[in-house]
């Protein structure tokens, strides 16, 4: 007896080349050069602009390599531009979703992590209701590092198919943008290259503005079963 498959839950990753990358690398390794030259470099906060805060974070997180201060794009107009870059990337993944209440696409932590040989990063996730962006900004060319996705379902076949997988590795190309969504479980894998890699995560927010918040028990999904192959 034929059966038919009903699609339940999906979640998506989109690429996007960034046009300016060539720019973008450049200045923002000018700004590096200021924490190379300098350790001690500091930043002027925005809110109160007499005390400084330093461009490097030394707080242990999921990255085991150098990395950057949460929020460059409050500090640098070169990273505020990186994030206001990436504005119309969501626009098209709002109209692909068909994602409602999105009057507001605000750029919440921008930072960079730079992969010395052995550096990695763990396994983790970002905002579970936000969404992440990574700009592979310098991808050495003899590097074994990749961007691992984990499959959020956290069940798995033995199947030929790339979404039955535990995991997905992403061999991205340097001047790349990939967009997903933070709850998503990713990691860098050890960068085996002498040539540092350097990335350029963000978290953004996708809200309407002067819309309440509606709790979940205030929404009702449901999924129907047809006689189709088409999606439903």
């Amino acid at each position: 007896m034929p059966g038919v498959s009903i699609p339940l839950f999906s979640q998506k990753c989109w690429s996007f080349t960034l046009r300016r990358h060539e720019e973008y690398k450049r200045k923002i390794n000018q700004i590096l050069l200021l924490s190379e030259n300098d350790p001690n470099f500091r930043l002027s906060k925005k809110d109160n602009p007499d005390e400084a805060v330093s461009l490097i974070d030394h707080t242990q997180t999921n990255v085991y390599a150098w990395k950057s201060n949460w929020r460059l794009h409050e500090h640098f107009t070169i990273f505020n531009e990186l994030c206001e870059d990436l504005k119309p990337c969501f626009t098209q993944i709002i109209k692909e979703e068909k994602i409602k209440d999105t009057s507001e696409i605000e750029a919440v932590d921008c930072w960079v992590n730079q992969y010395k040989k052995g550096d990695y990063t763990v396994s983790h996730a970002h905002e579970p209701n936000g969404w992440m962006a990574v700009y592979f900004m310098n991808i050495p060319k003899d590097t074994k590092s990749v961007f691992r996705v984990f499959n959020p379902l956290g069940t798995t076949y033995n199947s030929e198919l790339p979404e039955n997988c535990n995991a997905l590795d992403v061999k991205a190309k340097e001047g790349s943008i990939l967009i997903m969504s933070g709850s998503i479980l990713h990691e860098a894998t050890t960068n085996t290259s002498d040539e540092t890699r350097i990335t350029v995560p963000m978290n953004f927010r996708i809200y309407e503005k002067f819309l309440p918040k509606i709790k979940n028990s205030e929404t009702n999904n449901t999924v129907s079963v047809q006689e189709s192959h088409d999606p439903i």
